[in-house]
């Protein structure tokens, strides 16, 4: 028995692995013995020029390029959410102000706690996200007063919590 063992499992790692040479080499082959990939040179084409620094023309998604930049920056922060409260922190009134200069935004806001241990998880979504969208260094200020109370909730926040 042990010599069927010697014998056998050599010869089935050697088949194996022979197969194994052969499919791959299928696979990787070209069939014409032609290469897949266009191998042409061609120069690289110029920079293109932005239209403006405004952020809506480097928009993806067709429906928000009619925005105003402020407006823009409102429906970004609407994809940011508070991770305890399933609500997006436009909704539910942590937002305070957005004060959109030529080569500067800043963020005011709040949140529902001084204590809140998602404020770094929050301002840091905030910061990525606004990048994405073509804002280069959001500045985050995070204030108390005015207080943050459930009445800045949103109606359309009020309906998503059943409130």
């Amino acid at each position: 028995m042990l010599f069927y063992i010697l014998i056998a499992v050599p010869i089935l790692l050697i088949v194996g692995l022979i197969y194994a040479n052969l499919k791959q080499a299928e696979v990787t082959a070209p069939s014409d013995g032609e290469p897949d990939v266009d191998l042409t040179y061609r120069p690289p084409l110029p920079p293109s020029e932005p239209e403006h620094d405004n952020p809506v023309s480097k928009i993806r998604d067709p429906e928000l390029i009619g925005l105003s930049p402020e407006a823009l920056v409102m429906e970004v922060l609407k994809e940011c959410y508070d991770p305890e409260i399933p609500l997006n922190i436009v909704d539910l009134g942590l937002i305070y102000d957005v004060d959109l200069r030529k080569d500067e935004l800043k963020i005011t806001m709040s949140l529902t706690a001084p204590g809140c241990p998602s404020s770094e998880t929050i301002s840091l979504d905030i910061q990525t996200k606004l990048q994405e969208a073509g804002f280069p260094d959001p500045k985050i200020q995070v204030v108390w007063e005015p207080q943050w109370t459930a009445e800045r909730i949103s109606e359309e926040g009020r309906k998503s919590l059943g409130i």
